[in-house]
């Protein structure tokens, strides 16, 4: 499967915001108190490399962003 990255997704419910780089590496913003946070994930194990792969496809709750709809957080 070749994907264009960087695809953008939100997990459905919560305050949380996707911007996925690569197979392997993905940057999260979690919104906390008004505050937005920023942390920079390298998959290394498998388990979190199936984590990617779930949000590409839009498995387990994970929405579809357009780079417009999610700019905001990713600035």
């Amino acid at each position: 499967m070749e994907n264009s990255f960087p695809i953008f997704r939100k997990l459905d419910g919560f305050d949380r915001f996707y911007k996925i780089e690569s197979a392997d590496s993905f940057t999260e913003v979690t919104i906390q108190q008004g505050k937005m946070k920023h942390q920079t994930i390298q998959a290394v194990q498998f388990p979190e490399k199936l984590r990617i792969q779930d949000m590409i496809s839009c498995s387990f709750n994970y929405v579809p962003m357009s780079s417009e709809e999610i700019a905001a957080y990713f600035q």
